[in-house]
Protein backbone atom coordinates (compact mmCIF):
# COMPACT_ATOMS: atom_id res chain seq x y z
CA UNK A 1 0.00 0.00 0.00
CA UNK A 2 1.18 3.91 -0.25
CA UNK A 3 3.13 5.25 2.77
CA UNK A 4 2.16 8.74 4.15
CA UNK A 5 5.32 10.99 5.13
CA UNK A 6 2.97 13.84 5.47
CA UNK A 7 -0.46 14.62 6.83
CA UNK A 8 -1.20 15.71 2.97
CA UNK A 9 -0.57 12.24 1.97
CA UNK A 10 -2.48 10.81 4.90
CA UNK A 11 -5.62 12.59 3.31
CA UNK A 12 -5.02 11.71 -0.11
CA UNK A 13 -4.28 8.17 0.55
CA UNK A 14 -7.77 8.19 2.59
CA UNK A 15 -9.54 10.06 -0.22
CA UNK A 16 -8.37 7.82 -2.98
CA UNK A 17 -9.52 4.83 -0.76
CA UNK A 18 -12.22 6.33 0.64
CA UNK A 19 -11.00 5.32 4.26
CA UNK A 20 -10.38 6.68 7.55
CA UNK A 21 -7.22 7.43 8.91
CA UNK A 22 -7.48 4.85 11.54
CA UNK A 23 -7.76 2.44 8.81
CA UNK A 24 -4.93 3.81 7.04
CA UNK A 25 -2.44 4.15 9.93
CA UNK A 26 -3.99 0.37 10.91
CA UNK A 27 -3.12 -0.80 7.03
CA UNK A 28 0.22 1.31 7.45
CA UNK A 29 1.44 -0.89 10.46
CA UNK A 30 0.11 -4.43 9.27
CA UNK A 31 2.43 -4.16 5.99
CA UNK A 32 5.62 -2.64 7.89
CA UNK A 33 5.07 -5.07 10.75
CA UNK A 34 3.98 -8.35 8.73
CA UNK A 35 1.51 -8.49 11.00
CA UNK A 36 -2.56 -9.48 10.41
CA UNK A 37 -4.59 -6.16 10.73
CA UNK A 38 -6.47 -7.72 13.43
CA UNK A 39 -3.02 -8.23 14.93
CA UNK A 40 -2.53 -4.76 14.57
CA UNK A 41 -5.98 -4.22 16.40
CA UNK A 42 -4.95 -6.28 19.29
CA UNK A 43 -2.33 -4.93 20.03
CA UNK A 44 -3.61 -1.26 20.11
CA UNK A 45 -5.91 -3.19 22.26
CA UNK A 46 -3.49 -3.76 25.01
CA UNK A 47 -2.36 -0.11 24.86
CA UNK A 48 -6.02 0.98 25.70
CA UNK A 49 -6.06 -1.62 28.66
CA UNK A 50 -2.62 -0.41 29.99
CA UNK A 51 -3.74 3.10 30.40
CA UNK A 52 -7.12 2.00 31.79
CA UNK A 53 -4.89 -0.09 33.91
CA UNK A 54 -2.74 2.63 34.85
CA UNK A 55 -5.92 5.45 35.67
CA UNK A 56 -7.66 2.82 37.97
CA UNK A 57 -4.34 1.88 40.11
CA UNK A 58 -3.64 5.57 40.94
CA UNK A 59 -2.36 5.13 44.42
CA UNK A 60 -3.21 8.49 45.65
CA UNK A 61 -0.59 8.15 48.92
CA UNK A 62 2.00 7.47 46.62
CA UNK A 63 4.78 9.99 46.39
CA UNK A 64 7.79 10.49 44.16
CA UNK A 65 11.30 9.15 45.44
CA UNK A 66 11.76 13.36 44.97
CA UNK A 67 8.52 13.79 47.20
CA UNK A 68 7.75 16.62 44.84
CA UNK A 69 5.20 14.74 43.15
CA UNK A 70 1.71 13.16 44.10
CA UNK A 71 -1.60 13.56 45.80
CA UNK A 72 -2.56 16.26 43.41
CA UNK A 73 -4.65 13.90 41.28
CA UNK A 74 -6.73 13.05 44.09
CA UNK A 75 -7.01 16.35 45.34
CA UNK A 76 -8.37 17.12 41.95
CA UNK A 77 -10.87 14.25 42.36
CA UNK A 78 -12.14 16.08 45.38
CA UNK A 79 -12.47 19.29 43.98
CA UNK A 80 -14.11 17.48 41.03
CA UNK A 81 -16.83 15.63 43.00
CA UNK A 82 -17.66 18.91 45.06
CA UNK A 83 -20.25 20.08 42.45
CA UNK A 84 -18.06 23.68 42.44
CA UNK A 85 -15.65 22.99 39.51
CA UNK A 86 -15.78 25.38 36.78
CA UNK A 87 -15.63 22.99 33.90
CA UNK A 88 -18.11 20.44 32.56
CA UNK A 89 -18.14 17.09 33.46
CA UNK A 90 -16.05 15.47 30.79
CA UNK A 91 -13.04 18.12 30.79
CA UNK A 92 -12.76 17.96 34.82
CA UNK A 93 -12.38 14.54 34.69
CA UNK A 94 -9.75 14.63 31.89
CA UNK A 95 -7.78 17.10 34.01
CA UNK A 96 -7.82 14.43 36.90
CA UNK A 97 -6.93 11.73 35.10
CA UNK A 98 -4.31 13.90 33.64
CA UNK A 99 -2.74 14.41 36.44
CA UNK A 100 -2.90 10.76 38.08
CA UNK A 101 -1.19 9.25 34.71
CA UNK A 102 1.24 11.74 35.39
CA UNK A 103 1.93 11.26 38.41
CA UNK A 104 2.08 7.83 38.45
CA UNK A 105 4.73 8.12 35.98
CA UNK A 106 6.70 10.64 38.57
CA UNK A 107 6.01 7.58 41.20
CA UNK A 108 7.54 4.83 38.81
CA UNK A 109 4.29 3.20 38.91
CA UNK A 110 3.44 1.47 34.96
CA UNK A 111 2.16 3.77 32.25
CA UNK A 112 1.84 4.08 28.59
CA UNK A 113 4.68 6.62 27.18
CA UNK A 114 2.01 8.24 24.58
CA UNK A 115 3.98 9.36 23.03
CA UNK A 116 6.70 9.85 25.60
CA UNK A 117 6.82 9.30 29.66
CA UNK A 118 6.47 13.05 30.32
CA UNK A 119 3.12 13.65 28.36
CA UNK A 120 1.50 10.41 29.42
CA UNK A 121 -1.17 12.12 31.01
CA UNK A 122 -2.70 13.67 27.88
CA UNK A 123 -4.15 11.55 25.09
CA UNK A 124 -5.64 8.80 27.91
CA UNK A 125 -7.05 11.45 29.96
CA UNK A 126 -8.84 13.04 26.41
CA UNK A 127 -9.78 9.03 25.51
CA UNK A 128 -10.39 7.40 28.56
CA UNK A 129 -12.45 10.39 29.90
CA UNK A 130 -14.40 10.24 26.94
CA UNK A 131 -15.28 6.92 27.04
CA UNK A 132 -16.67 6.88 31.25
CA UNK A 133 -18.92 10.45 30.23
CA UNK A 134 -20.13 9.05 26.62
CA UNK A 135 -20.88 5.91 27.21
CA UNK A 136 -18.67 5.12 23.76
CA UNK A 137 -17.49 1.31 22.90
CA UNK A 138 -13.85 -0.15 23.58
CA UNK A 139 -13.82 -0.46 19.68
CA UNK A 140 -14.24 3.35 19.05
CA UNK A 141 -11.34 4.24 21.69
CA UNK A 142 -8.69 2.58 20.12
CA UNK A 143 -9.25 3.28 16.75
CA UNK A 144 -9.11 6.61 17.93
CA UNK A 145 -5.59 5.55 19.60
CA UNK A 146 -4.93 4.64 15.74
CA UNK A 147 -5.58 8.36 15.24
CA UNK A 148 -2.86 9.72 18.17
CA UNK A 149 -0.79 7.25 16.09
CA UNK A 150 -1.03 8.57 12.71
CA UNK A 151 -0.10 12.14 13.86
CA UNK A 152 1.86 11.04 15.86
CA UNK A 153 4.20 8.90 13.20
CA UNK A 154 4.12 11.97 11.05
CA UNK A 155 5.21 14.59 13.66
CA UNK A 156 8.25 12.07 14.73
CA UNK A 157 9.72 11.63 11.09
CA UNK A 158 9.11 15.36 10.00
CA UNK A 159 10.05 17.19 13.44
CA UNK A 160 10.52 15.49 17.16
CA UNK A 161 9.04 14.25 19.97
CA UNK A 162 11.35 14.56 22.18
CA UNK A 163 11.93 17.25 24.92
CA UNK A 164 15.71 17.20 24.44
CA UNK A 165 15.75 18.17 20.68
CA UNK A 166 12.00 20.03 20.57
CA UNK A 167 11.42 21.38 24.00
CA UNK A 168 8.40 20.71 25.36
CA UNK A 169 6.21 21.35 22.69
CA UNK A 170 7.48 17.97 21.27
CA UNK A 171 6.16 16.15 24.29
CA UNK A 172 3.13 18.18 25.30
CA UNK A 173 2.65 19.84 22.40
CA UNK A 174 2.48 16.28 19.92
CA UNK A 175 0.58 14.34 22.68
CA UNK A 176 -2.13 17.75 22.81
CA UNK A 177 -2.38 17.59 19.12
CA UNK A 178 -2.25 13.64 18.78
CA UNK A 179 -5.43 13.77 21.31
CA UNK A 180 -7.24 16.78 19.61
CA UNK A 181 -7.44 14.11 16.36
CA UNK A 182 -8.60 11.38 18.24
CA UNK A 183 -11.30 13.80 20.20
CA UNK A 184 -12.51 15.15 16.94
CA UNK A 185 -12.91 11.41 15.45
CA UNK A 186 -15.25 10.37 18.74
CA UNK A 187 -16.73 13.39 18.18
CA UNK A 188 -17.77 12.20 14.76
CA UNK A 189 -15.44 14.58 12.50
CA UNK A 190 -14.44 13.78 9.21
CA UNK A 191 -10.57 13.53 8.04
CA UNK A 192 -10.13 17.08 8.25
CA UNK A 193 -11.70 18.32 10.84
CA UNK A 194 -8.99 15.49 13.00
CA UNK A 195 -6.19 17.21 11.50
CA UNK A 196 -7.56 20.43 12.02
CA UNK A 197 -8.17 19.88 14.97
CA UNK A 198 -4.27 18.46 15.67
CA UNK A 199 -3.39 21.47 13.75
CA UNK A 200 -4.73 24.18 16.45
CA UNK A 201 -3.43 22.50 18.91
CA UNK A 202 0.17 21.92 17.63
CA UNK A 203 -0.06 25.67 16.78
CA UNK A 204 -0.94 26.35 20.53
CA UNK A 205 2.37 24.63 22.20
CA UNK A 206 4.85 26.10 19.11
CA UNK A 207 8.09 26.97 21.19
CA UNK A 208 6.96 25.36 25.05
CA UNK A 209 9.76 25.40 26.56
CA UNK A 210 11.07 21.91 28.73
CA UNK A 211 12.59 23.20 31.85
CA UNK A 212 12.62 20.15 34.21
CA UNK A 213 13.47 20.91 37.64
CA UNK A 214 16.39 18.90 38.77
CA UNK A 215 15.79 17.35 35.13
CA UNK A 216 13.07 15.23 36.90
CA UNK A 217 9.45 14.73 34.90
CA UNK A 218 7.81 16.43 38.04
CA UNK A 219 8.04 20.03 38.18
CA UNK A 220 6.64 21.68 35.60
CA UNK A 221 5.94 18.66 33.74
CA UNK A 222 2.75 17.10 35.39
CA UNK A 223 0.74 20.16 35.38
CA UNK A 224 1.74 20.79 31.66
CA UNK A 225 -0.07 17.23 31.00
CA UNK A 226 -3.73 19.25 32.17
CA UNK A 227 -2.91 22.08 29.51
CA UNK A 228 -2.25 19.64 26.85
CA UNK A 229 -5.82 18.09 27.57
CA UNK A 230 -7.27 21.64 27.74
CA UNK A 231 -5.28 22.43 24.75
CA UNK A 232 -6.73 19.45 23.23
CA UNK A 233 -10.27 20.06 23.85
CA UNK A 234 -9.81 23.68 22.40
CA UNK A 235 -8.18 22.33 19.21
CA UNK A 236 -11.15 19.65 18.95
CA UNK A 237 -13.75 21.98 19.83
CA UNK A 238 -13.12 24.69 17.16
CA UNK A 239 -12.79 22.26 14.14
CA UNK A 240 -15.90 20.46 15.22
CA UNK A 241 -17.38 24.29 14.35
CA UNK A 242 -16.18 23.68 11.31
CA UNK A 243 -13.31 26.55 11.70
CA UNK A 244 -10.37 26.18 9.68
CA UNK A 245 -6.64 26.74 10.14
CA UNK A 246 -5.14 29.63 8.40
CA UNK A 247 -1.88 27.76 8.41
CA UNK A 248 -1.82 24.32 7.00
CA UNK A 249 -0.82 20.78 9.49
CA UNK A 250 2.27 20.37 6.96
CA UNK A 251 3.42 23.53 7.65
CA UNK A 252 2.71 23.61 11.35
CA UNK A 253 4.50 20.66 11.79
CA UNK A 254 7.64 22.37 9.70
CA UNK A 255 7.45 25.11 12.21
CA UNK A 256 7.58 23.15 15.22
CA UNK A 257 10.96 21.49 13.69
CA UNK A 258 12.27 25.05 13.25
CA UNK A 259 11.51 26.41 16.10
CA UNK A 260 12.40 23.90 18.32
CA UNK A 261 15.97 24.01 16.18
CA UNK A 262 16.04 27.61 17.58
CA UNK A 263 15.51 26.49 21.12
CA UNK A 264 18.35 27.48 23.00
CA UNK A 265 20.16 24.37 24.88
CA UNK A 266 19.05 25.77 28.54
CA UNK A 267 15.63 25.35 26.91
CA UNK A 268 16.07 21.51 26.09
CA UNK A 269 15.50 19.28 28.91
CA UNK A 270 19.29 20.10 30.36
CA UNK A 271 17.46 22.13 33.61
CA UNK A 272 19.61 24.70 32.96
CA UNK A 273 16.88 27.69 32.39
CA UNK A 274 13.60 28.66 32.32
CA UNK A 275 11.60 27.81 35.38
CA UNK A 276 14.43 24.92 36.32
CA UNK A 277 16.79 28.21 37.38
CA UNK A 278 14.28 29.72 39.78
CA UNK A 279 14.65 30.77 43.35
CA UNK A 280 11.54 28.51 43.74
CA UNK A 281 13.12 25.73 41.79
CA UNK A 282 16.78 25.86 44.11
CA UNK A 283 14.08 25.78 46.90
CA UNK A 284 12.90 22.74 45.81
CA UNK A 285 16.61 21.27 44.74
CA UNK A 286 17.73 21.81 48.72
CA UNK A 287 14.28 19.99 49.89
CA UNK A 288 15.30 17.09 47.21
CA UNK A 289 18.93 16.80 47.75
CA UNK A 290 18.45 16.51 51.72
CA UNK A 291 15.55 13.52 50.73
CA UNK A 292 17.72 11.40 48.11
CA UNK A 293 20.29 11.50 45.39
CA UNK A 294 18.92 13.77 42.27
CA UNK A 295 20.67 11.44 40.00
CA UNK A 296 19.43 8.00 41.20
CA UNK A 297 16.20 9.62 41.00
CA UNK A 298 17.32 10.57 37.17
CA UNK A 299 18.00 7.34 36.29
CA UNK A 300 15.00 5.78 37.76
CA UNK A 301 12.75 7.60 35.81
CA UNK A 302 14.26 7.35 32.45
CA UNK A 303 14.60 3.51 32.60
Amino acid sequence: MAEYHSIRELLEICECGNQKIWEVVMEQEAAESGLTEEQVFQKMERMYEAMRLADENYDAELRSGSGAAGGDGEKMRAYNASGKNLCSPYTSLAMEKALKMAESNACMKRIVAAPTAGSCGVIPAVVLSYEDSEHVSKEEIVQALFVTAGIGKVIAENASIAGASGGCQAEIGSASAMAAGALAYLQGGDNEQIVQAATFSLKNMLGLACDPVGGLVEVPCIKRNVAGVMNAVAGAQLAMAGIRSAITPDDTIDSMRRIGNDLPVCLKETSTGGLAVTESAKRILEKISKKSSIEKIKRRQHE
